[in-house]
């Protein structure tokens, strides 16, 4: 197998995945304990499932496999099994813990191994490791990883797709653009077209989180899509606050009927009061609210930014 490392593109991606692993290795650390790192993992995985649904039962597996009692082997299949996957989906969290040994379910390294028995596929791609001269499976995916647009050209690419509503694989680009020289930085700032948000993230470091009210966006002029002009509005403040936490009240797809991304976007929950977990998050996560309520019943301090002050 001819792989030429040598490439500044191969460098570029293999820097990428390693960033990667370190916002792996985070989430996994906190799996046991949070959902939100636990969907973020699986948001930022490399095989089957990265596109999963994020079920109560999808995750209740994964904890499972990555800290619950057995051989890997069993829990591997057992994995496979509750979730209807193939046996050698359950290798992503091993594959970010120990690269070494153990090879991504990669849709790359699935094109070059037909075989999707685990114990086969494993000693095939550890076979491919050796062939290659490569250090670990980092490196061997990077190699393997392929693109119509390579260095500049591709970080630009992978910004422009970062969607509002999940940012998730937004830490891994913000790292590496703030590794690039003044010049390379001017060079992909003038050719982005991604959301404000997005952009203001590459360039500011967040001082805070912020917690959306939904509900209360969406009622004050009946449009869902005043959350991402809120957003607008929030990254041309002098501070940056980032992540944001969106919550609605539970009723609110009874009032908003169709289907709409924001019910999907990352970090988003439906409480009803939704007052009390917005309260929860704020005094949590030390974040910034932006709403319309003033939240005196609650008897609490937050910091409260006005929402009709964004529609000035």
């Amino acid at each position: 197998m001819q792989l030429n490392v040598y490439d500044p593109s191969f460098l570029t991606r293999l820097r990428i995945l390693q960033i990667k692993r370190k916002n792996q290795l985070e989430y996994l650390r906190r799996l046991r304990d949070e959902d939100g790192a636990a969907i973020l993992f699986l948001q930022n995985s490399l095989g089957p499932i990265k596109s999963a649904q994020a079920s109560e039962k999808l995750l209740k597996s994964l904890r499972s496999l990555v800290y619950g009692p057995g051989t890997m082997i069993d829990k591997l299949r057992n994995f496979a099994k509750i979730n209807d996957s193939i046996e050698i989906a359950g290798l992503e969290p091993f594959f970010w813990l120990r690269p070494r040994r153990f090879p991504p379910p990669s849709y790359e390294l699935m094109e070059l191994i037909n075989d999707r028995d685990i114990l086969n596929f494993v000693k095939r791609a550890r076979q491919l490791l050796s062939e290659s001269k490569l250090e670990d499976f980092l490196e061997l995916q990077a190699a393997l990883m392929r693109g119509g647009n390579e260095g500049l050209d591709w970080l630009v690419e992978q910004i422009n797709s970062v969607r509002i509503t999940h940012m998730s694989e937004l830490e891994t680009l913000v790292e590496l653009f703030r590794e690039l020289d003044e010049f390379s930085k001017a060079d992909v700032l003038s050719r982005l077209k991604c959301h404000v948000y997005v952009k203001t993230a590459l360039l500011k470091r967040p001082v805070r989180a912020v917690v959306l009210d939904g509900s209360n966006i969406a009622r004050l002029r009946g449009k869902l899509s005043d959350i991402d002009f809120v957003l607008e509005r929030l990254a041309n403040f002098e501070e940056f606050y980032y992540p944001y936490y969106l919550v609605f009240d539970r009723n609110i797809k009874y009032i908003f009927t169709e289907e709409n991304e924001w019910f999907y976007a990352e970090r988003t929950y439906f409480h009803s009061p939704a007052d009390e977990l917005i309260i929860s998050i704020a005094l949590e996560k030390n974040a910034v609210v932006v709403s319309n309520d003033k939240f005196e019943e609650w008897n609490c301090k937050i910091e409260r930014l006005d929402l009709r002050r964004l529609f000035e």
